[in-house]
């Protein structure tokens, strides 16, 4: 990883990079995501965006953003917790610890704002689920994610 990396919080102007970068992450393997167009993912990163409690961060070098993650906070019992809701590094640069970078650098910006839980859903069996257990991630035992199609 290039030592001028630098994280730091999104900003709305981020939204047309942040865009194409996933577009680009999530089309290849093991995604395999069919997005319509940039538009459309910059319609559902926007969403994202548009929520009261929404908290960015993105990872960029040279002026050029590398990765991202979008999330939220939320009030809980045990205080507050930082919702992943996507986070991805650009496919160049994946393994170099430019993910890693990105990680401790939101965990070092939460800790200071007093939220000490992160949390996300993401699938099993895939390399990244082996990069979020390398940061302290735990697979929880006793919750099941459910969906009802309809």
């Amino acid at each position: 990883m290039g030592t001028n990396a630098n994280v730091r919080l999104m900003d709305k102007s981020d939204l047309e990079a942040c865009s194409e970068l996933m577009l680009k992450v999530f089309s290849g393997e093991p995604w395999y995501d069919q997005w319509d167009s940039v538009q459309h993912v910059q319609q559902y990163l926007a969403e994202f965006m548009d929520n009261p409690v929404f908290l960015g961060f993105v990872i960029e070098q040279d002026g050029k953003i590398l990765g991202a993650s979008f999330g939220h906070t939320k009030s809980w019992y045990s205080g507050k917790e930082y919702h992943i809701q996507e986070y991805y590094i650009d496919t160049g640069w994946q393994g170099s610890g430019l993910g890693s970078a990105l990680m401790n650098g939101m965990k070092a910006y939460l800790s200071s704002v007093h939220i000490h839980c992160m949390v996300l859903l993401t699938e099993k069996d895939l390399p990244v689920e082996n990069f979020y257990r390398k940061h302290g991630f735990e697979v929880k035992k006793d919750i099941i994610f459910m969906a009802n199609r309809f």
